[in-house]
């Protein structure tokens, strides 16, 4: 059975045509979608890419495998999904945007297809638009159309050279792990001209302020807020239609490996999987990007197609780090002692959650961390609670409740929880590897 896993860097888990999202032009992707489970709540376990990639990588947690935020290394001994597959003979290589922090650790691909090969084939003037999109000023505050061709974006080389080795293992009769990592649609919110142009201004609601009367965000939050105070209403528009601009475009290149798959005649030996590190905030609560506790930053899409298996939604509590133990489930790996997620095979079977199925989530960036329930989400900043949301009444996370009386009890047990959590959890050797600051 040949693992196909495609993620995306930034994309929301609402940022889908077939979703109903009116923004979406996401074809491949409902096709996608229309042949597998979609697990609806799905959580990463960092809202920032290096942190999140690990997790799915290993099956751990961040402060597991010590990536907490994109400056940190791994602990040693990092053991990825690469690692498990390759006693079974698996021909194993990652393309694109993997985040890799320590780049001299084993990862256990045969072959790492890196930006800089992107970059060494690109002409000058597309390379140096590309960096102007890119640079800081740009990138943060305004969107728009590219005059780079769809074939000048790192994505299309990922694309294409994941293309030529599933082509090259079907044809030497090997199974393949091909794990496709697009950039896009991370900013610069600038795609081709065309794909830009797919985003009708005039269909584009911004999303609602805050509430006069809810209880105050933490300061953290308030801060960021601060830093896109200066966008007006026809730049946030602007920005909106350069990242489903974006997200069209690598809806393009998922196209591209989708296609291959049917071309081989390998579906009926292929699982496919789709996911993003994290999602995007695109103005609501009044935020942009990422790095926070917020649905639209830590709620992940995950579409995953297994062969024989009938389409489904599933709206269980689900992890990044349950990915990793799912496929050696599915394909008969041993899944190694250090994963931390759970296979979601029985859900896949279409069966019902087993009683002890998680009923919380977990994500953090640096001291921040997030328990998340059905009902309730507690954020917790350098080990102090300071936000409450219940979820029941308020999924737009707008009113925190972390002052009111009688929400102290919820806040009480939820801390304790996370606490519990982070103990059970962390690297047993941390204190050592990296000594507390």
């Amino acid at each position: 059975m040949n693992l196909l896993v495609i993620m995306c860097d930034h994309h929301r888990y609402d940022a889908l045509s077939s979703l109903g999202n009116p923004l979406a032009h996401t074809p491949n992707l409902d096709r996608l979608a229309a042949q597998s489970t979609r697990f609806g709540e799905c959580y990463n376990q960092s809202p920032v890419c290096a942190p999140a990639r690990h997790s799915l990588a290993t099956g751990q947690y961040a402060h597991r495998h010590g990536v907490i935020n994109n400056s940190y290394k791994p602990f040693p001994g990092m053991k990825t999904i690469a690692h498990a597959l390759e006693p079974l003979g698996y021909r194993r290589q990652c393309f694109g945007h993997m985040h890799w922090t320590d780049l001299e650790m084993d990862h256990g691909y045969e072959r790492y297809v890196t930006k800089e090969e992107w970059e060494a084939g690109m002409p000058a003037n597309a390379l140096a638009r590309w960096e102007a999109e890119g640079s800081a000023p740009i990138r943060r505050t305004t969107a728009g159309p590219s005059p780079r061709t769809k074939e000048q974006y790192w994505g299309h080389h990922v694309a294409t050279s994941a293309v030529e080795f599933m082509k090259d293992t079907v044809g030497n009769g090997d199974q393949f792990l091909c794990w496709a990592g697009f950039t896009e649609p991370h900013p610069p919110f600038y795609p081709p001209k065309e794909f830009y142009e797919l985003i009708d201004h005039d269909d584009i609601l911004l999303p609602d302020c805050i509430p006069e009367g809810a209880g105050p965000a933490h300061p953290d939050i308030l801060k960021k807020r601060e830093e896109w105070k200066h966008l007006t209403d026809v730049e946030r528009r602007q920005m909106l239609a350069g990242y489903y601009g974006m997200i069209a475009l690598v809806d393009s290149y998922i196209g591209q490996l989708l296609d291959t798959v049917d071309e081989l005649g390998i579906q009926d030996d292929t699982i496919v999987v789709w996911t993003s590190d994290h999602g995007d905030q695109m103005g609501e609560n009044e935020l942009y990007l990422k790095f926070i506790m917020r649905e639209g930053a830590t709620h992940v899409p995950l579409l995953m197609r297994i062969p024989g298996k009938n389409a489904q939604v599933r709206d269980e509590l689900v992890e990044h780090i349950d990915v990793f133990p799912t496929l050696c489930d599915l394909v008969g790996a041993e899944i190694p002692d250090t994963v931390q997620g759970r296979s979601l095979a029985p859900l896949l079977e279409g069966k019902p959650a087993p009683e002890d199925w998680r009923d919380a989530v977990f994500s953090q960036i640096g001291q921040t961390q997030m328990i998340r329930t059905a009902d309730w989400e507690l954020n917790v900043y350098s080990g102090e609670p300071g936000e409450l949301f219940d979820l029941k009444t308020d999924r737009q996370e707008h009113d925190n409740r972390i002052d009111d009386p009688a929400c102290a009890p919820i806040v009480e047990d939820l801390f304790a929880r996370l606490k519990d959590w982070e103990r059970e959890n962390a690297h047993p050797d941390a204190p050592e590897l990296r000594p507390v600051r």
